[in-house]
């Protein structure tokens, strides 16, 4: 459990600084993400892998699965895109994946 701790963590942390480089710095545009860009991307985006940082170090699987797929939504759009934006799947599926062991260990337990 130890390491899927670990391992949650450091997803949740690695999206949310991915994000943030690519609003911050969009290496297509060379400028910062519009304000209403940055809202969306915070209520849909942020937000969720935030959550499912603390639900992934407190060990609840099912507030960590409930984030990982409200993170998906986003990120589902983004990976039509034909852009390094179609990388921020990675992070919501590698934490529902997560989730998902962890409630089959809480369980077996």
């Amino acid at each position: 459990m130890k390491l899927l701790r670990l391992i949650g963590a450091f997803c949740g942390i690695g999206s949310l600084v991915f994000c943030g480089f690519i609003l911050l710095f969009n290496p297509y545009t060379h400028s910062s993400a519009e304000p209403d860009v940055l809202t969306s991307f915070a209520v849909i985006y942020l937000v969720p892998v935030t959550l499912a940082i603390y639900a992934s170090i407190s060990l609840k699987p099912k507030l960590l699965i409930l984030c990982s797929i409200w993170a998906l939504l986003l990120s589902l759009y983004c990976l039509t895109t034909p852009s390094v934006f179609r990388f921020l799947v990675i992070g919501p599926i590698l934490l529902f994946i997560i989730g998902i062991k962890m409630l089959k260990n809480k369980r077996s337990n």
